[in-house]
């Protein structure tokens, strides 16, 4: 997985940010639209929801490389590996179609669609197993995320997710892999938990960005 060209990306994109202001002029016209449980500070809106979506994008590459190292140490990788490969492809598209300039505005679908397929990943493995894959919560930021991208467009990428996932389960049995068999059956769950909390720092500015309160 080529982490480094996925930061390199959002270091262009950010850039072309500064003079586009596109992703700005979004965040600003979708204030109004955001779930009513999620509040904002008063004074400072736009602002607190523009840095989340930035934390939001710049979080992808940390959090796929974590993924792809957590499930190396605990050889899961055949099952974890297919997946980060697509949300690697799927984020690298404008690199990959020689497209000149590309803004955190583009690679903001690209940040919610690697972030739903783990998300959707995590879910079907809790369905199965009765236990979630990744102990992070990712729920409260792509409902933030939704909002921004707004419902309909939102709604078209979580079933092309859903579908993705469905489709990779079905082609490659992961769930009757016996090796697979054997992780779910034998896992230590403290050694996962543990594995995870090199990671917190990750998980942990997420969940920070997400009380998005007065006290806040």
């Amino acid at each position: 997985m080529d982490v480094q060209a996925i930061h390199n990306l959002i270091d262009c994109a950010k850039e072309h940010e500064v003079h586009s202001r596109q992703l700005h002029s979004l965040v600003s016209q979708q204030l109004e639209q955001l779930h009513h449980t999620i509040e904002l500070p008063e004074d400072m809106a736009c602002e607190t929801l523009l840095k989340f979506t930035n934390e939001y994008i710049d979080h992808v590459p940390n959090f796929l490389e974590a993924l792809d190292k957590a499930s190396a140490e605990l050889k899961i990788e055949h099952f974890i590996s297919p997946f980060l490969s697509i949300a690697e492809e799927n984020f690298l598209a404008p690199v990959l179609q020689a497209e000149a300039e590309t803004g955190l505005f583009d690679l903001l679908d690209k940040a919610y669609f690697a972030h739903r397929l783990i998300e959707e990943v995590n879910d079907s493995y809790l369905a199965k197993t009765g236990s979630t894959l990744i102990p992070m919560n990712m729920t409260w930021a792509n409902l933030i995320i939704h909002a921004i991208l707004g419902e309909e467009f939102g709604n078209e990428l979580d079933k092309i997710v859903e579908q993705t996932v469905q489709q990779m389960m079905r082609s490659h049995e992961i769930y009757n892999d016996r090796m697979f068999k054997d992780f779910v059956n034998n896992r230590d769950t403290e050694l996962w938990v543990n594995t995870w909390s090199q990671w917190n720092c990750l998980s942990s500015r997420m969940g920070i960005e997400l009380k998005f309160t007065s006290a806040a």
